[in-house]
């Protein structure tokens, strides 16, 4: 058997799992904050995720590299805090999600009840 480089206890299919509910909703916040309409769902983002990143990766790099780089990539979009405190996206993570959602974003509604 080969050692994983991986140092984790946790089985990489839930590490991945785990990355990537972590970064859409870090994302959804994200947009919130800076007044943006995202007409996404979080199972939607996380399905944008699995196609925007996973997916590329396996099929460049095969099924095992490719989940280890996907996981990976998602664990840099997110601060490592994200246990202990509420998920934030990297600017790498917040730059990536830009470009996987771009089609799902939308300025934010004004308020027309000022006067």
């Amino acid at each position: 058997m080969i050692p994983s480089a991986n140092p984790s206890c946790i089985i990489l299919e839930l590490r991945l799992a785990l990355y990537r509910r972590v970064v859409a909703c870090a994302y959804q916040e994200t947009c919130k904050k800076c007044g943006l309409q995202l007409t996404l769902t979080i199972d939607d983002l996380e399905e944008k995720i699995v196609h925007g990143v996973e997916v590329a990766h396996v099929a460049e790099y095969g099924l095992d590299p490719g989940v280890e780089i996907a996981c990976a990539m998602l664990g840099d979009m997110v601060q490592a805090d994200f246990l202990s405190a509420p998920p934030r996206l990297t600017r790498f993570g917040k730059q990536v999600m830009d470009e996987i959602c771009r089609d799902h974003l939308y300025p934010g509604q004004l308020n027309n009840n000022l006067h």
